[in-house]
């Protein structure tokens, strides 16, 4: 039996579980990368960039409420904390007003979520070949790699530091 997490009630423990959340789909990305599954890769990029995302939005709740109207604030108590593919973009916008700067990254594991879907098709996606996938699902996890203990030093242990710990054997 699986608990629901609940950002309102246990903040921290959610953060922690998106944290472990984005590296270990980070892991996955590189891992389908390596067996050549590169659709299953660009998901789990942008799943591992999400994960990440939401749990800056729960570690910084009550500052961007601040920033917010009373719609914004409502939305962002309903699904706004979970980071949803349809307001990532605005998402990432609030938290660059706090001070993280994870735009490219959104943005880039957006253009990775519609290959996902959509694969190489010119109407939907302007990626042209494998390698330029390739290069952002690899751009991705770097930026998780990189920024991700720096942006949760509160609540980094050796668990998160092990599975930060990630193979860029591709």
């Amino acid at each position: 039996m699986y608990e629901i997490l609940d950002y309102k009630a246990d903040p921290k423990s959610y953060v922690y579980v998106k944290v472990m959340e984005s590296l270990m789909e980070a892991k996955l990305a590189l891992e389908m990368l390596r067996k050549g599954m590169i659709t299953n890769a660009s998901s789990k990029a942008f799943i591992a960039v999400k994960a990440m995302v939401s749990a800056l939005v729960v570690k910084n709740f009550d500052k961007i409420l601040q920033l917010k109207s009373e719609k914004e604030r409502d939305w962002y108590e309903r699904v706004g904390y979970t980071a949803p593919t349809t307001g990532l973009m605005r998402v990432s916008y609030d938290l660059e007003k706090l001070g993280y700067d994870v735009q490219l990254i959104v943005k880039t594991s957006l253009i990775l979520h519609s290959f996902s879907r959509n694969g190489f098709d010119p109407n939907f996606v302007n990626y042209k070949d494998k390698e330029e996938v390739e290069r952002d699902i690899l751009s991705v996890v770097e930026v998780i790699k990189r920024d991700i203990k720096k942006y949760f030093e509160d609540i980094w242990d050796e668990k998160l530091e092990k599975m930060k710990e990630l193979d860029h054997g591709v």
